[in-house]
Formats: structure tokens, C-alpha cells, sequence
């Protein structure tokens, strides 16, 4: 029992499993988070695993070959999503191979190699009808309401799911998802054209280094800002038209004289209310500003005057689709994107993966091999 006195959540999924491929061992290992707090809290254990006669008809049960590590993993250590209860697995890219399939999956087998989207929709209600699938009010997301991929075996529902082509391995599948994927989200979100100056923040992390990819694809011009100068060479090489290092966040000025005065006609805004302001001045008359991330969960000052006297568009981008995951890993293997990988860590290291996420030593996206 929580002390808000809902009950903790448990750490295997309560399904009916069928078609095992394989044999599946009673535990697993996995990095649990049994209190919220710092990278320490993060401790890998021996737990139960999905048992083979759990899986419901829509389940699959997945082996883990690799899960990505993200900002929002520490987010939620922290214990600043509402929705997570402890213990938890945290953990939402992931990528490896199917085991078994509930009664009613037709898209998957055991053997086949899969990737997840980072939340899944109920593919029942009205919005998923819509097809606005990252709106659903009963989609659940790794990590917080159900078992994430720090772990050996994983459950996903199968429309959480997409094939990974045989050309791209474990590590570089798991961050499509979070990365090109949301980046796709985005761009769409954001109606990015070959008319547009895209502005992004947090642009040396990973949805920032695959959305100058996505932006440059779309025949934007690009301007990222990093507050890590070190990091300027890394992001002109990932396309990046123009790279302001911006150590004290302050980017407005260099902006608007980049643009001759003007500003820009898109801002990624992936770093969140450390730079909204900034981002904000940036845009041009008729900008849109879409929200992609909110790293230190805080709120922001706001003068609505300039939002009507320059007509300006705020734009809420969330997740990712499994169809924009499928695109992404089209753009992969045709080599039209580049996974960018930090670096990989075992599994027990994944509490040194969150600090080197928080102190900012990674480019592009950490990933932890299972």
C-alpha cells in the first residue's frame, strides 16, 4: 500500500499467456525503483517474471534485448508523474524479441523482432477512432502504469508494437520510437515546410538530434541551441544550418539577428519552462511554439498580449504513433535518418546512465543491452 493509500503496483503483468516460443524462467532480473529519489534508488534485484499462462488474448510477452534511457525516465525517479506508483519498472523504449502471443495477436509470433511506442492507446475509445491515438484518456505508458523495459521480459500490448527491419540492431530500435518517432510527431504537429526557420531547444539530446534530422528531411532551415558550447560541432554535423551555444539559456538576441529581426517560424520546444521564455521572443509574426518537453515540471510567466498581437500558435505534441514508429524505421534503413547513439551500458548500469543524462555528458541517446 502507497502512503496516499492507493495500492502499489506490482511488478508482473496479470494476463493469459499462449504460444511460447520458449521456456521462461519463474524471476528475471530487473532495475526496480522502490522509492523515488536520486540515481541510487535505482537497484537491480531478482523479480518475479510474466508467467506464461498471463498474458491476455492482446498481450505479448517480449525477451528485452535493449531499452533506452530518456529524460523522462528521471522525471519519474523523481517522482513527478502522478501516475507512477512504486515499485516500477521504468523504462519505455524498448526493443526485442516476441516469446509468446495472446490468442488474439495476428501480427506477431514468436522469433519476430519488435519495438514499443512509449504509450500505449486503449485502440477502443473514441479518440483512438479519430485517430488520435496519443490522446487517448486510457492509454497506459511504460514506466508508470504498467512494467517498463529496465528489465528481462517485458509485456506490451501488440498495438503498441512494430516490426524492426532486420538491418537495424536492438540498440538503434529502441530509441526510434522516442526520438525519430516523436520527432515525426512534431514536425507534424508543428507543419513544418521548406519555408520554415525551425528553432529547437535541448538540441543536443536525443529527440533534438533526430528532429534537426527530421526537420532538415521536411527542407527546413534549422537553429539549434545547446547550453553545452562543447556540443556545437556534434549538432552542425546532424544538420544544424545554425548551432547557438547558450550556456545561461539566453538565445533571443542571436536569434533574431540570425534572422535579420525576423524570428522564426517554428520553435521545438524541447527543454520546456527553463527556456519558454526565450523561445516565446524567438518566433516570428504568425510563429508556432510546439511543446515537446518540460524538463524541471515547472510552470512558466506568460504575457498573452504577445500571443494575439503576433498572432501566435501554442502547440501541445505528446508521444508517438506505432505508424510514425514504422516510419521511422523506414527512414533508418533507407538511410534518409541516423540513429544517434551515446553510448550502451548494461543493464546494472543503469543508475550511471541517469547521471550521465542529469550532467548532461551524453549527445544523442543512451541505451541499456539486456
Amino acid at each position: 500500500m502507497n502512503a496516499d493509500g492507493t495500492e502499489a503496483a506490482t511488478l508482473t503483468s496479470v494476463a493469459t499467456l499462449t504460444k511460447p516460443s520458449t521456456a521462461v524462467p519463474r524471476t528475471m532480473r530487473a532495475v526496480v525503483l522502490r522509492e523515488f529519489g536520486g540515481p541510487e534508488v535505482l537497484k537491480l534485484e531478482e523479480v518475479p517474471a510474466p508467467a506464461l499462462d498471463s498474458l491476455a488474448d492482446d498481450e505479448v510477452l517480449i525477451k528485452t534485448r535493449a531499452c533506452g534511457v530518456c529524460y523522462h525516465d528521471i522525471i519519474n525517479r523523481r517522482g513527478d508523474l502522478p501516475r507512477t506508483r512504486v515499485p516500477a519498472i521504468l523504462g519505455h523504449e524498448i526493443a526485442g524479441d516476441v516469446v509468446a502471443a495472446g490468442a488474439a495477436v495476428e501480427r506477431f509470433e514468436p522469433g519476430d523482432r519488435v519495438a514499443s511506442v512509449q504509450r500505449v492507446h486503449c485502440n477502443d475509445c473514441a479518440i483512438c477512432a479519430d485517430q488520435r491515438p496519443t490522446l487517448c484518456k486510457d492509454g497506459v505508458f511504460f514506466g508508470e502504469e504498467i512494467p517498463g523495459g529496465y528489465a528481462e521480459y517485458t509485456v506490451s500490448p501488440a498495438h503498441g508494437l512494430a516490426e524492426i527491419p532486420d538491418s537495424i540492431p536492438y540498440a538503434e530500435a529502441s530509441i526510434c520510437a522516442c526520438t525519430i518517432g516523436t520527432a515525426i510527431h512534431v514536425a507534424q504537429r508543428g507543419r513544418v515546410t521548406d519555408r520554415d526557420t525551425v528553432l529547437i531547444t535541448g538540441a543536443s539530446g536525443g529527440v533534438g538530434l533526430h528532429a534537426i534530422q527530421v526537420c532538415k528531411l521536411a527542407g527546413a532551415r534549422v537553429i539549434a541551441i545547446t547550453s553545452s558550447p562543447q556540443k556545437v560541432d556534434q549538432l552542425r554535423q546532424a544538420g544544424a544550418d545554425e548551432v547557438i551555444p547558450a550556456p545561461d539559456l539566453r538565445f533571443s538576441s542571436p536569434v533574431k539577428k540570425i534572422t535579420r529581426g525576423h524570428g522564426v517560424n517554428v520553435v521545438f520546444e524541447i527543454t520546456g519552462s527553463l527556456t519558454f521564455g526565450e523561445s516565446v521572443r524567438s518566433l516570428a509574426v504568425g510563429g508556432r511554439l510546439v511543446m515537446v518537453g518540460n524538463l524541471e515540471t515547472q510552470p512558466v510567466d506568460f504575457m498573452p498580449g504577445l500571443m494575439i498581437l503576433k498572432e501566435l500558435e501554442f502547440i501541445g505534441s505528446f508521444a508517438t504513433t506505432t505508424d510514425e514508429l514504422t516510419e521511422a524505421f523506414r527512414l533508418v534503413e533507407s538511410g534518409a535518418i541516423r540513429p544517434v547513439l551515446a553510448a550502451t551500458l548494461p543493464l546494472e548500469d543503469a543508475a550511471k546512465a541517469h547521471g550521465m543524462l542529469f550532467e548532461r555528458r551524453v549527445t544523442g541517446r543512451l541505451t541499456l543491452e539486456i
